[in-house]
């Protein structure tokens, strides 16, 4: 099954437990004959390596934010990795006690990079902000923490 069924299929199957089900249960059957056939445990993924990069904190301040390389002609990895610090920093701007006090102080963490990607941030933020993802509910309406420059 190609990589687009298996995406219209978890789709497919929303509101449909039963269906649900049926497919975790094929799927655990899969990873336990994965793990048993490499000798690895149930209770833990020996056999998964997360790179460094994955791992290493960040600290989002508006210099580390400004700084992020965002850019379709880095490797898959990297860009991945600052992807992540990039959404990482927008939580913190968003819900943490320093981060808030930071965009108070300094204004908006600001992001940037190749224009097709920030486009892409920009409307997946916008889908966020419009369905109440980026702040915890109140009747105060969401003000962003963040400014895509492109």
């Amino acid at each position: 099954m190609s990589r687009n069924n298996k995406r219209t299929s978890i789709i497919l199957s929303i509101g449909n437990p039963e269906k649900v089900a049926k497919k975790m249960k094929q799927g655990m059957k899969k990873v336990k004959g994965f793990l048993r056939e490499h000798s690895d445990a149930y209770y833990f993924n020996w056999l998964l390596k997360i790179d460094y990069e994955f791992q290493e904190t960040f600290e989002p301040t508006h210099e580390n934010m400004a700084g992020l390389e965002l850019h379709k002609d880095l490797e898959t990895r990297k860009l991945a990795a600052n992807l992540r610090r990039a959404f990482s920093g927008i939580v913190a701007g968003n819900v943490k006690d320093e981060g808030i006090r930071a965009i108070e102080k300094h204004g908006l963490f600001e992001l940037s990079g190749d224009k097709n990607i920030m486009k892409k941030m920009d409307t997946l933020l916008q889908s966020f902000v419009e369905q109440d993802r980026m702040k915890l509910p109140s009747a105060i309406a969401y003000k962003p923490c963040y400014k895509i420059v492109t």
